[in-house]
């Protein structure tokens, strides 16, 4: 069993090997299309992104890292904020000055990324105090100038005041947009949006004027200090020496982590179906989970790797919407792979530790009470803006305890067991149950096709291994060293 010393001495470790990754890297990095990599120093003040919704210029002192879709000329960018942007380059060739060898000009065409050596910041306090997600995939911290947002709701009109907001979630599938707003006090109320464009003020210094369909997710004052990173709260459940993410070979970051102590808790539920019988105390070592379900975005670049099949998305969008039509196989593949790019060990959860997980300490049916609630998750009659219809986006509900989003609803998660219809012959360990021949795999969570008492924390279902559908998909775990 991992004990206390060997998870911090874990987490020093990560530290330490990223921020000397970082000092060492005295050279921006570009790798071409066709496998030359160039060391030197890009000769560019900015980059300026076409995103659909507005120009964005960024400074390149504060990117990081650049994504190029060749065939579009499409970029991806990454700031030492943690925003992103995505749209299509401006300047179509850029310079790089290598040492002892004459400047050399490269066509954006040509350049599949970049990697930008820190450079000191030369502006301060760079106040944003707002995050925005938008549909394709741009995330990114602003302050709102727009203050008023106009809902049609069943009671009428009403004029909401964004003083009083926590989250607005847009759901862009209707003739006139859905908005589900999330006020400070945790009232939610819902209605079509009226409203047709958001002014921002970027903190780059770009003023846009976002159309509402654009967006998708917008978190009211929710970064506290100056140059914070973009978000919507969730990190306040996760100790900062918990979270993590590993790089990839190509320079890309795996899903986020959160490591867990994992110990004795009691996983079944004697109320519950007969599948969930006998409930039995378990004891786990520490493992780590990611806190989302994996995204299109995380599978499309393992399929694009490989040359395997891109699933099929319903029409419902990918980005940040959980994979689905993916089988038990097509999951254990992605894990292997992503090992193999991070050089950890990754896998899919044992039936033991997704429970322990989604449970997050509580004895409830759900982890946040026996009650259903109103938009507490994504799942027929939860009364969310996708209940019944489809898949949202991951991270749009409330994270449990453990930092986590999505263990109850939106998509169901395969696991690593064998499915078996009583816990008698089910490891006491936490480890998975396999059997000679297994063909049909536990899956978890409830999904948004299925009625809430699916979403049980102790619920079980099952499925082929080799089927997809969708309403499955998965999330991973990584083991931590002994």
């Amino acid at each position: 069993m991992t004990t206390s010393r060997g998870l911090i001495g874990f987490f020093a470790l990560c530290l330490v090997s990223a921020t000397s990754a970082q000092e060492n890297q005295d050279f921006d990095v570009v790798t071409m299309n066709n496998g030359d990599i160039f060391n030197g120093n890009l000769v560019l003040e900015q980059f300026d992104i076409d995103t659909g919704y507005g120009t964005v210029a960024v400074s390149a002192d504060y990117v990081t890292d650049v994504e190029i879709d060749a065939d579009r000329l499409g970029v991806r960018i990454h700031t030492r904020f943690g925003d992103r942007f995505h749209g299509r380059a401006k300047h179509p060739a850029l310079r790089i000055i290598r040492p002892l060898e004459p400047t050399l000009p490269l066509a954006i065409a040509d350049i599949s990324t970049i990697r930008i050596a820190p450079r000191p910041l030369r502006i301060k306090g760079l106040n944003a105090a707002d995050t925005l997600e938008t549909v394709s995939g741009d995330l990114f911290a602003a302050r709102l100038i727009s203050r008023e947002l106009l809902l049609k709701t069943r009671s009428g009109l009403q004029l909401i005041n964004l003083d009083n907001v926590h989250i607005v979630e847009i759901e862009l599938s209707q003739e006139e947009p859905l908005a589900q707003v999330t006020f400070n006090g945790g009232d939610i109320q819902q209605g079509q949006l009226l409203t047709e464009t958001v002014r921002v003020h970027s903190r780059y210094g770009d003023t846009l004027d976002i159309p509402v369909e654009k967006i998708t997710r917008m978190g009211i004052r929710v970064n506290y200090r100056d140059n914070d990173s973009p978000r919507f709260n969730y990190r306040k459940q996760v100790p900062q020496a918990a979270w993590f993410q590993d790089r990839l070979r190509d320079g890309n970051m795996g899903p986020e982590m959160v490591a867990l102590r994992g110990g004795a808790y009691t996983r079944g539920d004697s109320r519950g179906d007969d599948d969930e019988s006998p409930p039995h105390t378990i004891n786990l070592s520490p493992f780590a989970i990611a806190i989302y379900e994996i995204t299109f975005e995380d599978y499309d670049r393992f399929a694009a790797s490989t040359h395997r099949e891109h699933p099929n998305d319903e029409d419902w969008g990918r980005g940040r919407r959980p994979v689905i039509n993916v089988s038990w196989d097509d999951a254990r593949a992605y894990v292997d792979w992503l090992s193999q790019q991070t050089g950890e060990t990754y896998r899919l959860p044992t039936d033991a530790e997704w429970e322990y997980a989604a449970r997050a300490r509580s004895q409830s049916r759900f982890w946040w009470g026996s009650e259903t609630g109103i938009a507490r998750a994504n799942c027929a009659g939860c009364q969310s803006l996708w209940d019944g219809e489809k898949s949202s986006p991951v991270g749009r509900f409330l994270p449990n305890s453990f930092g986590l989003h999505d263990t109850a609803g939106n998509v169901f998660e395969w696991v690593e067991d064998c499915w078996d219809n009583r816990f008698s012959e089910a490891p006491r360990n936490g480890g998975a149950l396999v059997k000679p021949g297994c063909g049909v795999r536990v899956i978890r969570g409830g999904a948004w096709s299925f009625p809430p008492t699916e979403s049980r924390s102790a619920n079980r279902w099952r499925n082929f291994q080799s089927r997809r559908s969708d309403d499955t998909g998965f999330r991973v775990v990584r083991e931590l060293p002994k």
